[in-house]
């Protein structure tokens, strides 16, 4: 009998440590609170960049249209004032609500009808520089950090790029260039590229930041070689595949080594 006792006494005692076990192990890692507030701000993050992306391609569409129309190219310009409120406004259009910013795509709509009806008028040119604002004081719902980032700039306007190369890729038909459209496209992306990587070469003068900005822009220009004509020869300069390499070296220069 005291056999038995002294054996169930020991069953007992180790039944009560596993039992005791999981409330007296270590922490085996970030609480599950913490690894959801992770996810959040990277997601919002995301957002941010992604509405950044976009509005800059809204205003590459905008910069070139307003180039051809000073060229005398109407007809070509016109498409691209219609391309923002029906290609990226309703990417746009939930972030803007929820960052409650006046929606514009009125806006956008009234001055396509006024580069149709009129592209020469003072007042064509008025609404588009009125819509150019617009799209600037939009820009800033996103967090100041990310927008005074060089490094999360550089990103951002490397995937710009590399949409560039797509616009520019649809651009070729048999290894020539024939839709006008989106070569225009490419162009006018770059030429907005071109625009941030110059304000942020103004706003950053420290050293560090210029030789990365002066890197990035050597990049860049190969990448504005390809759509430099602005009326371009049926023979393109470069293939799809050199214009996607050069958006991979570009988002090459931020990505850790």
């Amino acid at each position: 009998m005291m056999r038995l006792l002294t054996s169930l006494l020991a069953v007992t005692a180790l039944a009560g440590v596993a039992t005791a076990a999981p409330f007296t192990s270590p922490s085996r890692g970030p609480s599950p609170t913490l690894i959801q507030q992770a996810d959040a701000e990277a997601d919002q993050n995301a957002d941010d960049t992604d509405f950044l992306f976009r509005l800059g391609m809204m205003d590459g569409h905008l910069i070139i249209g307003h180039e051809l129309l000073q060229a005398n190219q109407v007809a070509l310009a016109v498409p691209h004032f219609g391309h923002p409120v029906r290609e990226l406004y309703d990417d746009v259009g939930p972030y803007l609500d929820k960052h409650h910013f006046p929606a514009f795509d009125r806006q956008l709509i009234a001055l396509e009808a006024a580069v149709t009806a009129d592209p020469k008028s003072k007042d064509t040119e008025a609404q588009y520089q009125a819509m150019i604002a617009t799209l600037h004081k939009a820009r800033e719902l996103a967090p100041a950090s990310i927008r005074a980032s060089v490094p999360e700039m550089i990103q951002i306007c490397s995937d710009t790029i590399d949409a560039a190369s797509g616009e520019f890729g649809e651009s070729l038909q048999r290894g020539k260039v024939s839709s006008l459209v989106e070569y225009h496209d490419s162009r006018g992306f770059l030429e907005y590229v071109a625009q941030q990587v110059n304000d942020l070469a103004t706003s950053h003068t420290d050293p560090a930041s210029q030789s990365l900005l002066d890197r990035f822009k050597a990049v860049l220009a190969k990448a504005q070689y390809i759509v430099g004509d602005l009326m371009p020869s049926p023979t393109p300069r470069a293939s799809v595949t050199d214009y996607r390499n050069i958006a991979a070296q570009a988002a090459a220069l931020v990505k850790p080594q």
